[in-house]
């Protein structure tokens, strides 16, 4: 009896050895799986997916301060551009004024006399026609002139010989002893191509001189 139930019970030991070796079993790999599970969570929390790297284009890598920069170049150049705009208007609506044009015309050497009557000075003459000059504003007649010693008056004057009349307006005089440039009033020519003498004289027969005497010429 005995010999028949110690196989028995030898048999039952080792099925429930195996029994409780398959149950670990199954506990281990249970917990392992849930191990991986928990560390792919929280790995998923701590590293991130990886995001695709993408070369940024030229207009997207310029930051706040690059773009202020920009925007102030821009407002700098049509500044300028206004500026120069104002500029052309302005000089568009400028009015320039022409400055009036001077002709001398020589009338020859110069001479002296003693004389208290109109005298005329040898080669000091010129022709002039006003139809020369169909812009003339005024004509003048000028010429170096003084008295010897200061004393008394010294005269000079064009004469038209060719009216044989004195030019009206063409009197100078002074009464200093050093040459002084005078000027005349303004001129009445007679019209036509005629000829012009200067004749000087003295107030009280101390010499009266004149030199480099011209007709000045202004055009409008």
């Amino acid at each position: 009896m005995k010999n028949k139930i110690l196989p028995i019970l030898i048999a039952v030991a080792i099925i429930l050895v195996i029994a409780n070796l398959v149950a670990l079993d199954v506990g281990w790999l249970r917990q392992q799986k849930e191990n991986k599970s928990v560390k792919t969570e929280v790995g998923s929390e701590l590293i991130p997916a990886p995001i695709p790297s993408t070369t940024p284009a030229a207009s997207d890598s310029c930051g706040i301060i690059c773009q202020q920069t920009i925007d102030e170049k821009i407002s700098q150049a049509v500044a300028t551009l206004s500026g120069k705009e104002t500029k052309i208007v302005e000089k568009t609506t400028t009015t320039k004024t022409s400055q009036p044009q001077v002709i001398y015309i020589p009338l020859g050497g110069g001479g002296s006399t003693t004389n208290t009557g109109w005298t005329d000075v040898g080669n000091a003459e010129v022709y002039f026609d006003l139809n020369d000059y169909p812009n003339l504003s005024e004509a003048r007649f000028e010429g170096f002139i003084k008295v010897k010693n200061g004393n008394g008056k010294a005269f000079a004057r064009l004469y038209d010989v060719t009216h044989s009349i004195g030019v009206q307006g063409s009197n100078i005089e002074t009464t200093g002893e050093n040459f002084t440039m005078v000027g005349s009033d303004p001129l009445a020519f007679w019209r036509g191509k005629n000829l012009y003498r200067i004749q000087v004289k003295s107030l009280n027969g101390y010499e009266a001189y004149i030199d480099s005497g011209r007709i000045k010429i202004v055009l409008k």
